[in-house]
């Protein structure tokens, strides 16, 4: 997906920066560049791939040149606006543009105040992030360190205020396995423990995949979520669906109807599209309804706004649109905002019971399993009937459990009774 304002022109050169692809887009990450320093730039080519807190998506220059730097590093996290490189004639000297955020933690950056150390000449671990054991390291330890692949957390420094020389490092170094940190006196030696697992790979956590984890943790961690299921009987929608299909070359799917379902529930029940801003509790006007699209290496979650006033065939219509978009990574931004409500419809994997994530900021999120064939008696006879399980996650500082049970059971009416759907 690409978006065109990633780059500003002053009377010399071309300033590359961090585009703000949303209103509520406050930092981004740089994926990789797409062009290397000196390579030749069009205009509206795409010369990186940034990601949001949403979406992957290319950024595009503005104007045709030559790369002349990269200030930011494939990886890094930055603020909006930040600016991540230059563009102008070839062989012109580009300016020292402003370094990335240096991530350290904060004891580390406490250390390094008191210091005077610059934590931008800093090497962090493994991760990137600097630590109190980076700072105090001189810079020959550092060395030695990452030649050695010894973790500077485990070694005490025997320098002046815990300095870690390279003899502390050199000390470590000899004595591998270990089972508390290396001091500056000789440390006893422990038997390594023997692993009986074989990598088979090894990869960075990025992209898509490293934003759905941490959105996902955020929202496990700080949303006192419930999680509450209900029956729902899908035999006369089967069957419904299968009718209205007869004859259709595009097919409506039990997806599409559950949507409609849903943001006929919503609009009804004004709690359920309530959200916490800060101090506030804030309804929202609209049903709109989010539903989960897996990708590869993770998960995107388009909107389909006022489906409520929507006819199944357009929900039907744009659920394809929209799927087939975040599949190819061509969605758009704003494809994926505004949401009220969501659904994750995990049916087609025969998943019968699932938790689902809360999609923050909303309130809620309604999962549907897979169907199952049930004998139950109607009307005084044994019959088979296709039973799925309506799994509901909500913010339990925000609706209680009869306001989730209200949007199940009506749900579940609709569902039971698909021409009321169609009304």
């Amino acid at each position: 997906m690409r978006s065109g304002n990633c780059c500003k022109e002053d009377e010399e050169m071309i300033e590359i920066f961090m585009p703000k692809a949303g209103m509520d887009m406050t930092e981004g990450t740089l994926i990789r560049w797409l062009k290397e320093v000196g390579d030749p730039v069009e205009k509206d080519e795409p010369v990186m791939e940034i990601e949001t807190d949403k979406i992957t998506m290319e950024a595009e220059a503005p104007g045709s040149g030559f790369l002349l730097s990269k200030v930011v590093e494939e990886g890094a996290v930055v603020p909006v606006l930040t600016v991540l490189g230059y563009i102008g004639e070839k062989g012109e000297k580009a300016p020292e543009g402003k370094k990335a955020e240096v991530l350290a933690t904060p004891y580390a950056k406490k250390i390094a105040a008191e210091q005077k150390i610059d934590l931008a000449e800093v090497k962090g671990g493994g991760d990137g992030i600097i630590r109190a054991a980076d700072v105090l390291a001189t810079p020959l330890a550092a060395r030695v360190a990452e030649e050695k692949q010894i973790d500077l957390t485990e070694v005490t420094g025997s320098g002046y205020n815990g300095k870690i020389t390279m003899e502390d490092v050199e000390r470590c170094a000899a004595e591998p396995y270990k089972a508390e940190p290396c001091k500056a006196e000789p440390c006893k030696a422990e038997p390594a423990v023997k692993d009986y697992r074989t990598v088979e790979s090894r990869q960075q956590l990025k992209g898509v995949r490293k934003v759905v984890g941490r959105r996902m943790f955020e929202s496990y961690s700080q949303v006192p979520t419930v999680m509450q299921s209900m029956k729902v009987d899908m035999t006369e929608l089967i069957r419904f669906r299968k009718k209205i299909n007869e004859g259709r070359e595009t097919r409506i799917s039990i997806n599409d109807f559950i949507i409609k379902a849903t943001a006929i529930a919503v609009k009804e029940l004004p709690h359920v599209r309530t959200m916490i801003e800060g101090d506030e509790l804030v309804t929202y006007a609209e049903a709109n309804i989010g539903f989960a699209v897996a990708v590869d290496g993770g998960l995107f979650v388009p909107v389909i706004r006022n489906a409520d006033l929507l006819s199944v065939g357009e929900i039907s219509r744009q659920a394809r649109k929209l799927a087939e978009s975040a599949r190819k990574g061509t969605i758009q931004p704003d494809d994926c905002k505004g949401g009220t409500f969501t659904i994750s419809n995990m049916g087609m994997y025969d998943v019968f019971t699932f938790n689902p994530i809360i999609n923050q900021p909303e309130s809620g999120i309604l999962g549907i399993t897979g169907t199952e064939d049930v004998l139950r008696m109607v009307d005084g006879k044994v019959v088979v009937r296709q039973e799925a399980v309506l799994c509901m996650s909500y913010d339990h500082r925000v609706m209680d459990g009869v306001g989730s049970a209200r949007l199940k059971k009506r749900v579940k009416e609709l569902i039971e009774h698909p021409m009321e759907i169609l009304i």
